[in-house]
């Protein structure tokens, strides 16, 4: 099934920085990393968020003069078409100010649509109290049939629509509808009267959570080079010597873990001895100038006598990929390949070299303490 995921952000909440970054950036790499996912696409009028976006890999269309549902995901497919021919068997439309809508969230919605057999999927919440109904005249009165009924509010969130039965009608929804039930705070809409910061709390603790308890089996944690503890850029130099650059504040987190008793390793394709040179610096084991890197993983779990299962990989590229399904946990800085956010078990809200090994590390050093605590 190959989905054609559009986020809309026309409505200028889209292009506002969400915990550091603009939030519909961050829908495109949820999106990104949705399994049916093959293209991503944005809707905006902000010129600036237009040239992020391209940057990024996605598609850019400017609103529709009538910028209905329909209308998006019309534009979105001639856009496409029109790029190079694909044809996508579905398209999902994401609202970019949804910040609690994950990409767990778009598998489950797209597995469910599928699962059902059905042509078109909106995603509601639903109402655990009564409803009531005011005239004109400021009369009240409940609505009938409340405990009879289950009722839903419908969200923004996703809708998908089989692109087939879309293009009979040009509607969304379209043809045979289900509901997909989302919590009520995953259907959080950031408008400009929302409450932001609260909000970014909200979701910085979630992430958080979930995270931690992804990393609570870790024993060793293996790192690519170029990508993840550089900004994946090379400085050459006349006489063709290389030099990239890396974050104080990772070598910081490598001490401060390892000091808590998790190893970390670095295993990398490149030549260049700046890796060497890096790695002694920061006094941790690495193998360089390989391409069989999963066989190198496998030969540091047989040393140290662990399973693959108990190892966090972080990568960022295509030559990543095997080692990242094979961890037992896959990181992703946030700038990554696609391919990598897409089989990542989270991604860093950092970019590779600007702090991203650092974020892992400090979340692996308070699992750490947390751990330790619970054995006093």
């Amino acid at each position: 099934m190959d989905v054609l995921a559009v986020v809309a952000a026309s409505s200028g909440s889209g292009g506002r920085n969400f915990a550091g970054r603009p939030l519909a950036l961050q829908a495109l790499e949820k999106a990104r990393a949705a399994r049916a996912v093959v293209r991503t696409c944005l809707v905006t009028a902000d010129a600036d968020l237009a040239l992020l976006a391209a940057d990024a890999g996605a598609d850019v269309i400017t609103p529709p003069p009538d910028g209905d549902r329909g209308a998006l995901v019309g534009a979105a497919l001639e856009a496409s078409a029109a790029r190079d021919g694909l044809a996508p068997a579905f398209v999902a439309l994401l609202d970019a100010a949804c910040p609690l809508f994950g990409t767990e969230a778009i598998d489950g919605a797209l597995a469910h649509l599928l699962r059902c057999g059905a042509d078109s999927l909106i995603a509601v919440y639903a109402l655990s109290e009564p409803v009531w109904l005011q005239d004109e005249g400021g009369a009240a009165r409940p609505l009938e049939s409340w405990e009879n009924e289950r009722r839903y509010v419908e969200t923004p969130a996703i809708s998908v629509v089989r692109v087939g039965v879309f293009e009979q009608t040009g509607d969304l929804p379209a043809g045979r509808v289900v509901l997909y039930e989302v919590p009520a705070a995953t259907a959080l809409r950031l408008g400009d009267g929302a409450d932001w910061p609260q909000a970014e709390r909200l979701v910085a603790r979630a992430s958080r959570t979930r995270t931690k308890a992804l990393l609570r089996h870790v024993r060793l944690l293996v790192l690519d080079f170029d990508g993840v503890m550089t900004d994946n850029r090379v400085l050459v130099l006349e006489d063709g010597r290389e030099a990239v650059l890396c974050s104080r504040g990772d070598g910081m987190g490598i001490g401060l873990l390892t000091a808590a008793g998790v190893p970390v390793a670095v295993l990398s394709k490149e030549v260049n001895p700046v890796v060497g040179a890096r790695c002694r610096k920061l006094g941790i084991p690495h193998v360089q100038g390989i391409d069989d890197k999963i066989g190198e993983l496998r030969k540091m779990a047989a040393e140290r006598r662990i399973s693959l299962a108990e190892i966090a990989y972080m990568g960022n590229d295509v030559n990543d990929l095997a080692c990242m399904e094979a961890a037992g946990v896959a990181i992703a800085p946030a700038d990554s390949h696609p391919l990598a956010l897409r089989i990542a078990d989270f991604t860093t809200t950092a970019n590779g070299g600007f702090g991203a090994v650092r974020e892992v590390c400090d979340l692996l050093v308070e699992v750490q303490s947390e751990k330790a605590t619970a054995e006093v």
